[in-house]
């Protein structure tokens, strides 16, 4: 809040371009479409993944309490590769814009080439030294904390490969496409997983429900 505060103040003494005037703030129309036309898509899709990701974590709950402990205290090391992935991701749909935006079509290519190989790299050497350091990482949970990172974190640069997908699809302005994909393949697919595959006997182990993540990201990549 403070340093909101400071940074509005800041732009209203200034006197440069991008002077803040609170008395001429107003709602364009275009602008506020284009905003819809990405935003409303993405945020349904955040929205309903997380809403499979707590079905799924329902499923792991049923395995006990030592295992809802490890599933959390793996969770909370793959918020640190999720923001490692995500800034690429970001850095993406930001490139990608700019350049569509301004004509240079030839780029937007490479910049998915270079992205996805940044985060290609950037999920395969920090998830795998995540699961490498995991009894560190892990020490009260240990075991059923290596269980998830050793099949999330080590595959966890395909996350990274479909996320970076999607930002360059947002990027030239294609959101509700990427929401369907995403919506079909990393949330339908897991409910189906969970619904065919984990009910059967001799898949109905908390390993068969990790290996829904790679294989979703897989194919909706």
């Amino acid at each position: 809040l403070i340093s909101c505060v400071l940074v509005l103040r800041c732009l209203y003494r200034s006197e440069g371009s991008y002077q803040l005037r609170f008395s001429k703030l107003t709602m364009k129309k275009a602008y506020l479409m284009q905003i819809f036309q990405v935003g409303v898509p993405a945020g349904i899709q955040s929205t309903v993944i997380n809403f499979s990701n707590a079905l799924l974590q329902s499923s792991v709950n049923s395995f006990g309490s030592v295992a809802m402990a490890g599933y959390t205290a793996a969770n909370n090391i793959l918020g640190f590769l999720y923001v490692s992935i995500n800034a690429v991701t970001q850095a993406c749909m930001s490139f990608t814009s700019q350049n569509y935006g301004a004509g240079n079509y030839h780029r937007i290519r490479k910049i998915m080439i270079r992205a996805q190989g940044c985060v290609l790299v950037v999920g395969l050497v920090l998830g795998n030294a995540a699961t490498l350091a995991g009894r560190v990482l892990l020490s009260p949970v240990i075991e059923a904390g290596l269980v998830r990172m050793g099949i999330v974190c080590t595959t966890y640069a395909l996350c990274g490969m479909m996320d970076v997908m999607v930002g360059g699809l947002r990027g030239i302005g294609y959101s509700i496409m990427p929401m369907l994909v995403s919506l079909v393949g990393a949330c339908g697919l897991r409910l189906l997983w969970i619904a065919t595959i984990f009910q059967l006997p001799q898949f109905h182990t908390i390993q068969t429900i990790y290996w829904s993540y790679p294989i979703s990201w897989a194919i909706t990549f």
